[in-house]
């Protein structure tokens, strides 16, 4: 008897990996946050199973953008070194902050540069490293709980003019409503506003589809069809 049936469909997707990633089981806001960054890179750098991928999508996605375009701690990197790390990206150069080479003689480890160095490159993290890092972290902290608060001082009010003239009051133009809690979501519905897929969303910003479906179900959007073009 010959079998007609259909052939199950077990080829991978390009994108599965990412419902391993470790990211998805914690607040993603703790990954926007600046005094959250040392947690953030702990979750990327110790606990997810599938940084490399993560690694390999960001640097294709970000390849050559401005700083201005980068958000978050991605693959265990902030937004700033990671455009400090893209040689093609634009801002290096003569008067302005250079890229950071992590080529040629590798740096001593235990320093932020060798850190950076074995992140970018995918490379286990030393134990000196990991241990510079955290004693970074807490002198972070205990700066900035430190920093003195200057009162500011009462000032004059102006004098008031000889003659004034009252004039009309105009009325407020109404401000658009800000969609989204968190720069997370607020940057998934500047994407999803300009027409991009769910699938879209998530490779712009190198997260799992189901946590833009998640995030554009709770701001009450509905989702966009993707192009012929993107779906191919």
């Amino acid at each position: 008897m010959t079998y007609i049936g259909s052939v199950p469909d077990t080829a991978p997707r390009r994108l599965d990996w990412m419902a391993d990633m470790a990211c998805r089981q914690v607040d993603p806001d703790l990954f926007s946050e600046p005094e959250h960054q040392h947690e953030a890179r702990l979750i990327c750098a110790v606990r997810c199973p599938v940084r490399a991928q993560c690694l390999a999508q960001v640097k294709r996605m970000e390849s050559g953008t401005n700083k201005d375009k980068r958000e978050c701690v991605v693959a265990g990197l902030t937004a700033y070194e990671r455009w400090r790390l893209d040689a093609d990206a634009p801002g290096h150069g003569s008067g302005n902050v250079p890229a950071l080479v992590v080529t040629g003689e590798p740096p001593a480890c235990g320093t932020y540069t060798a850190l950076l160095r074995h992140l970018w490159l995918g490379e286990p993290v030393d134990p000196d490293c990991w241990s510079a890092e955290v004693r970074r972290d807490r002198l972070n902290r205990a700066t900035g709980d430190a920093r003195p608060h200057r009162k500011k001082e009462p000032q004059a009010a102006p004098p008031a003019p000889l003659e004034a003239v009252p004039q009309p009051r105009q009325a407020a133009k109404p401000q658009p409503k800000r969609r989204g809690r968190t720069a997370h979501e607020r940057r998934i519905y500047r994407l999803w506003s300009t027409g991009v897929s769910d699938l879209g969303i998530a490779r712009a910003m190198a997260i799992s589809v189901p946590y833009v479906a998640r995030v554009r179900e709770r701001l009450g959007l509905l989702e966009n069809k993707p192009s012929e073009k993107a779906a191919s």
